[in-house]
């Protein structure tokens, strides 16, 4: 009778164990394999985004058909298996669904031997009407990061190649004004060129202000730490050119770029660690608007 019991509670032992390993390779599969599947999304948004905005181009200068198979081309040699193009000849607009599928690595043991992963871009071709604002007072160097996504640049406040600078638009230094500029949707609107005095819009090849000293108060880091913890891209400047020093510094714009703030210390090392993701214009107004068309066109995602 005790040895049937034992036999039991054996069983019973092996029973749970098989259960409990089986338990811990569906947590492996949640981690590896949906994590798998979130770069996957991350890919087939950067597929999308790229098919719709060159398909947009194509569709001004050469019409539907070569809208469809130019954004069908581009969603694919960024990684998408399928592409879905719909043109709006009418509207300027053309939309992709990017589409792909991966084995998996641990969930098959589970009956699931693939995941898909898919994501929609849209964009729109039409006159530039104005710029709009976001771009945020962050300033490095041209020759300090290749746009990848993937490298970690690690720079400290100073005007030389390897480190990053703060920014003033109008040339306002206090800390209230760069926290301001840091909150969305930024204040680059207020834009003064230093050469010319006048407010004009922010582009490449002009001067702006730099500011210099130390940004630590809380509202700062509050700003910062909002792109940080969201890990949201934002749209900074780089420069080719420093000149002056101090309150008089300026730095020449050699162009725009996202970035992806991961990591930060303002007070003493006044450190500033992320990623570039890409070279951008910032974002402009697009209108239909025959009457607003002054011969500036440009393309802009709108999904």
């Amino acid at each position: 009778m005790r040895n049937s019991y034992l036999r039991d509670e054996r069983g019973m032992a092996l029973t749970e164990l098989a259960l409990l390993l089986l338990a811990l390779m569906g947590s492996l599969a949640l981690v590896v394999d949906i994590g798998r599947a979130y770069a996957e999304r991350w890919r087939m948004q950067n597929a999308a985004d790229a098919a719709a905005l060159a398909g947009t181009r194509a569709l001004f200068l050469s019409g539907e058909a070569q809208a469809l198979q130019v954004a069908a081309d581009y969603a694919k040699r960024n990684g998408a298996k399928n592409a879905t193009v719909t043109v709006d000849p009418t509207a300027q607009t053309v939309r992709v669904e990017a589409e792909t599928d991966f084995p998996t690595f641990v969930a098959t043991i589970l009956g699931i031997d693939t995941l898909a992963a898919d994501n929609p871009a849209k964009a729109i071709h039409g006159a530039v009407a104005e710029k709009a604002e976001e771009v945020y007072p962050i300033a490095v160097n041209v020759q300090n990061f290749q746009p990848d996504g993937r490298t970690l640049y690690d720079m400290y406040v100073g005007a030389q190649p390897g480190n990053f600078g703060w920014l003033s638009w109008n040339g306002t230094m206090s800390e209230g004004y760069l926290q301001l500029s840091l909150t969305e949707p930024g204040t680059s609107q207020d834009y003064i060129n230093p050469v010319t005095g006048n407010n004009e819009p922010l582009a490449k090849d002009k001067w702006v202000w730099g500011r210099p000293g130390v940004a630590n108060s809380i509202a700062v880091r509050d700003a910062i730490d909002y792109f940080q913890d969201h890990r949201i891209p934002i749209t900074i400047v780089v420069w080719k050119e420093v000149r002056y020093s101090g309150s008089d510094a300026q730095y020449l714009v050699a162009g725009f770029a996202k970035f992806i703030i991961t990591y930060y210390h303002l007070p003493g090392t006044n450190e500033i660690m992320g990623k570039f993701i890409q070279w951008v214009e910032p974002n402009a107004k697009i209108t239909l608007d025959p009457s607003a068309d002054f011969g500036v066109h440009g393309v802009k995602l709108t999904e």
